[in-house]
C-alpha cells in the first residue's frame, strides 16, 4: 500500500504498538490488564494525565483544524478536521449500537467485579458507553494526519507518542479499559488514512487552490 510506504516512518512505531497492546488485549482479561496498570500511579503523573486527557476533546481539534484552514492549507485543515469527523463518527457508531452496554471501570469495578481502584482527584468519572474510547481515536486521528502533514521522523515519533500518551491516559484515569483504547487507536488511524487517501489522490493534488489557506 502506498500510504505505508510514503509514510513508513510512523508506521514502522504504530505496527509494534498495536502488536503489543493487542497481544495483552487478548491475552489477558480487561480487568486483570486495568487492576495491574492502575496500581502504578503518582501525584506527577495524575497531574500529567489529568490535563492530558484534554486533547483528545473537540474543542482543541476544531481550533487546530481551523488554524490549519485560515493561515496553512485549506487542504490541510480538511485532512485534520474530516479525519477527526469521520473517525469520531464511526466510533459513536460501535459506541451506541454495537457495544453500547459496556460499562467503564468505574461502573465494572462496582457492579461485576469490586474493587478498589486509585482514581484521580477532580476527574467526572463516566459510566457507559466504554468500547471504543472517543478521545483515543480523536487523539490518533489528530496525531496522524499531523504526522502525514510533515513526514519527518522527529514529527512522525513526536506524533505517536503524543498519540499514545493521551490514548493512556484514559487507562491512567479509569475513563477506559485497555481494550477500548486499542480499538480507538485502530480507528483513528484507519479513519485517518481514508481521508487523506481521497484528499491527497492524484485527481484531488490537481486542485492547487487547496493548498492555500483560505
Amino acid at each position: 500500500m502506498e500510504i505505508l510506504k510514503k509514510h513508513r516512518a510512523y508506521f514502522a512505531l504504530y505496527f509494534p504498538f498495536v502488536i503489543m497492546v493487542g497481544y495483552l488485549v487478548f491475552a489477558y482479561s480487561k480487568s486483570s490488564i486495568h487492576i495491574y496498570f492502575n496500581q502504578f500511579h503518582s501525584p506527577f503523573f495524575d497531574w500529567f494525565f489529568k490535563y492530558l486527557t484534554f486533547l483528545g476533546d473537540g474543542w482543541p481539534i476544531a481550533f487546530i483544524a481551523l488554524f490549519y484552514l485560515l493561515f496553512i492549507s485549506i487542504r490541510q485543515g480538511f485532512l485534520i478536521g474530516f479525519s477527526v469527523i469521520f473517525a469520531s463518527a464511526i466510533t459513536q457508531i460501535f459506541k451506541r449500537f454495537v457495544f453500547g452496554g459496556t460499562l467503564r471501570p468505574v461502573a465494572y469495578f462496582s457492579e461485576v467485579e469490586p474493587y478498589t481502584l486509585h482514581f484521580v482527584e477532580g476527574v467526572d468519572l463516566h459510566i457507559a458507553y466504554s468500547l471504543p474510547s472517543g478521545h483515543t481515536t480523536v487523539a490518533f486521528a489528530l496525531t496522524v494526519s499531523i504526522a502525514f502533514i510533515y513526514n519527518t521522523r522527529k514529527m512522525d515519533t513526536f506524533m505517536f507518542i503524543m498519540g499514545a500518551l493521551i490514548g493512556w491516559s484514559r487507562v491512567y484515569l479509569s475513563q477506559h479499559f485497555l481494550e477500548d483504547v486499542f480499538m480507538g487507536s485502530i480507528i483513528g488511524v484507519l479513519g485517518t488514512i481514508v481521508i487523506y487517501s481521497l484528499l491527497y489522490s492524484p485527481k484531488m493534488l490537481t486542485k492547487s487552490r487547496l493548498d492555500k489557506p483560505l
